[in-house]
């Protein structure tokens, strides 16, 4: 109400002032997002659900991913044609004692002068030896693996370097499926992208299986990798989403515990069924099992503000909410109010903001260090268990037993004795068992000792794993975090690629292989000495408190403490 004069006015207008007290009653009780999830409750019925079903669908990824230990697995062969079966060479050719290590790729007969292969000799060889490749195979279909990608497209002899491309296209498509489906769903949303990356895995599975060319076969597997590391971002990034801050690392340490019950259920279907097609199939049936679960879920409501899809995010909040046994109350919270109080100005960033100051840029390189050495050391051991004699059922058991209690303990030890300690411990002892197990190939007594050393380094690894995602996402201030940990992510795709290929060096000299998997974690162990501490830190959010927190400890900055909160906040 206004007086004539216009000299006073009723500061109770519901005209002016009902907007601006709806608002003044929110800011008293949720002062931000976060503020709303620590009233709705980080471990209410909802948010352990979302967590249950993210646990449950990273099943699929983990029983799909190492399947290659069974599927790119050497099957015994012989040669059973090497081209020289006409009746002019076999009636004045003899086998002879073989110049070549290999008898089943290629064969040196002892011939007569009169065999007619004048001019047709090796120059290097005597005029009466002749070598000949063998040119088609017989497989084994009696042993530990009856059909493998191998056996299916003879990928022996001069192909074997074939053979472990398809993991390498694999994850080159996991890589970009990280990328990919990150995108799409900063752009439609995590659970639709959700949805469509677990049809891609499934499909892509399904078609490799039945894949009747090699090149189709490899294309199939990029497709496999794509779906796969799209689904795990999506999901990782859910899971982290739905939870209150201090409940964030139990959440992203216990997420990755799906994928090792996951490698426990593929390892059991292997067991069953020893052809690599029809094991293909049913991890790619198995994977639609994932969907119901999914459909019973809302869209992440962070997205749904960021999105500026207010009335959604409304919806959601209220029925988790409901679901929680909390209220909001229908005038404290409404999308009005949303948009009022969360909407929140974008600020544009680069790889570059990561390099441009000396701390950031010191701290960056170690992150982007751990990933790449963690993840190659991680998948080099995952998909090597089939060299260190045994079985390799037995092996792929015992690999995925080491991964749970080994984030218990990440768990306990990154809270009680810190982030930094505790890296630079589990990379250590990873790289140390990894470097006695390359030694103890070569003698068929060392089998045992071989198994349990490289076992021990795969629980250590995967400790390690588990702090370079928790390390990176506290070290890196709050707007370029996203930033920090995607490139991390990137780096380590690129080791896992690389991982691929360093079994073959096996072939130059035994224990090179495992001599390079122990040779990252070690490295990481000297540039963690310079990296800050972040327990008990209070997370940076401005580039200059980035800055501030790499100079703080470590061999290479001044130790300033700095209160404030303790958990982990993505």
């Amino acid at each position: 109400m206004q007086h004539k004069n216009g000299a006073t006015q009723n500061v109770l207008d519901p005209l002016v002032e009902e907007a601006e007290h709806e608002d003044q009653k929110l800011n008293c009780k949720f002062e931000n997002v976060e503020a709303i999830f620590d009233h709705l409750g980080g471990t209410g019925r909802y948010n352990l659900l979302v967590l249950v079903i993210m646990v449950y669908v990273n099943l699929f990824p983990g029983m799909i991913t190492l399947s290659a230990n069974f599927t790119a697995a050497d099957v015994p062969f012989n040669c059973s044609k090497f081209g020289f079966e006409n009746s002019s060479l076999s009636s004045t050719c003899a086998p002879s004692t073989s110049i070549d290590d290999n008898l089943q790729c290629r064969v040196t007969l002892n011939c007569t002068e009169s065999a007619g292969l004048n001019g047709q000799l090796d120059n290097s060889m005597s005029s009466v030896l002749k070598t000949f490749e063998c040119q088609s195979f017989q497989f084994s279909t009696t042993g530990a693996l009856q059909e493998t990608a191998v056996s299916r497209f003879g990928l022996v002899c001069q192909r074997a370097w074939m053979s472990n491309l398809a993991t390498t296209f694999f994850f080159i498509g996991f890589l970009f499926g990280c990328s990919l489906y990150g995108a799409l769903a900063d752009r439609f949303g995590r659970l639709r992208m959700m949805l469509i990356a677990l049809c891609n895995m499934s499909v892509g599975a399904i078609a490799a299986s039945q894949a009747p060319f090699l090149w189709l076969y490899w294309c199939f597997q990029l497709l496999i990798g794509i779906g796969i590391g799209g689904f795990m971002s999506c999901t990782f990034s859910f899971a982290l989403e739905n939870t209150d801050p201090a409940h964030r690392s139990i959440s992203g340490f216990n997420l990755h515990n799906g994928w090792t019950v996951g490698i426990f259920l593929g390892t059991f279907i292997a067991y069953f069924e020893r052809r690599y097609s029809r094991l293909l199939l049913y991890k790619g049936l198995c994977a639609a099992a994932a969907l119901p679960p999914l459909l019973i879920l809302s869209e992440s409501p962070r997205w749904l503000v960021s999105a500026r899809r207010f009335k959604q995010a409304d919806s959601v909040l209220h029925r988790i909410a409901r679901i929680n046994r909390r209220s909001l109350g229908g005038d404290a919270f409404s999308s009005e109010a949303i948009s009022r109080r969360f909407e929140k100005r974008v600020v544009k960033t680069s790889v570059l903001d990561l390099l441009r100051r000396p701390g950031m840029r010191r701290v960056t390189f170690i992150a982007w260090a751990m990933f790449f050495n963690v993840s190659m050391a991680y998948y080099g051991i995952s998909l090597g268990i089939g060299d260190l004699g045994g079985s390799i059922f037995v092996n792929q058991l015992l690999a995925a037993a080491v991964e749970i209690p080994a984030r218990l303990l990440g768990m306990l030890a990154s809270y009680r004795i810190g982030r930094r300690v505790s890296t630079m411990v589990s990379f250590g002892l990873a790289g140390i068992c990894l470097t006695a197990t390359a030694f103890l190939f070569g003698d068929s007594r060392y089998t045992g000792a071989r198994i349990a050393t490289a076992m021990t380094g795969k629980f250590w690894i995967t400790l390690a794993f588990d702090l370079a995602w928790l390390y990176s996402a506290e070290v890196f201030p709050t707007v370029v975090r996203s930033l920090g940990v995607g490139t991390g992510s990137t780096f380590a795709r690129v080791g896992a690629m690389v991982s691929t290929l360093v079994p073959g060096l096996g072939f130059v000299w035994r224990p090179l292989p495992f001599l390079i998997l122990a040779a990252g974690p070690l490295l990481v162990v000297l540039l963690a000495v310079a990296a800050p501490e972040t327990k008990g830190r209070r997370l940076p959010d401005s580039m200059e408190d980035g800055e501030r927190l790499a100079q703080a400890g470590g061999c290479c900055g001044r130790r300033q403490e700095d209160s404030g909160r303790g958990d982990i906040e993505l």
